[in-house]
C-alpha cells in the first residue's frame, strides 16, 4: 500500500465523518426551526391574549368611571336628602315645643279655673 492509498482512505474517512456530522447538524437545525415555529405561534397567541386583556381592562375602566359618576350623584342626592331631613326634624321639634308650651298653658288655665270653682 502506498501513501496515496492511505491518503485516499483518510480523505474518504474524513468525508464520511463530515457527512455524518452534516446529518446530525441537519437534524438539530430542523428541531431548532420547529421550536422557532412553535415559539412564534406561542408569541402570536400571547399577543392576542394581551390585546384581549387590554380591551377588557379598558371596558372595566370605562364602566368604573360610569359607576363612579353614578355613585357620586347618588351620594350627592343622599346628602341633600339628609340636609332636608335635618331641617324638617328641627322644624318639627320647634312645632312640638310650641304645642307642648301651649298645652302647658291650657293646663295651667284649667287648673286655675278648677281652683276658682272650688273656692267659690
Amino acid at each position: 500500500m502506498t501513501i496515496g492509498l492511505y491518503l485516499d482512505v483518510a480523505i474518504i474517512a474524513l468525508f464520511a465523518a463530515a457527512g455524518a456530522f452534516a446529518l446530525i447538524l441537519n437534524r438539530k437545525l430542523k428541531k431548532l426551526a420547529d421550536a422557532q415555529a412553535a415559539l412564534q405561534s406561542s408569541l402570536e397567541a400571547f399577543s392576542g391574549a394581551a390585546a384581549q386583556a387590554d380591551e377588557a381592562l379598558k371596558r372595566i375602566e370605562t364602566q368604573g368611571v360610569v359607576r363612579g359618576a353614578e355613585l357620586q350623584a347618588a351620594a350627592s342626592r343622599a346628602q341633600r336628602l339628609a340636609t332636608d331631613l335635618s331641617v324638617m326634624t328641627a322644624a318639627g321639634e320647634r312645632v312640638a315645643d310650641r304645642i307642648e308650651a301651649a298645652l302647658n298653658s291650657v293646663r295651667a288655665v284649667g287648673a286655675t279655673a278648677r281652683k276658682d270653682r272650688r273656692a267659690a
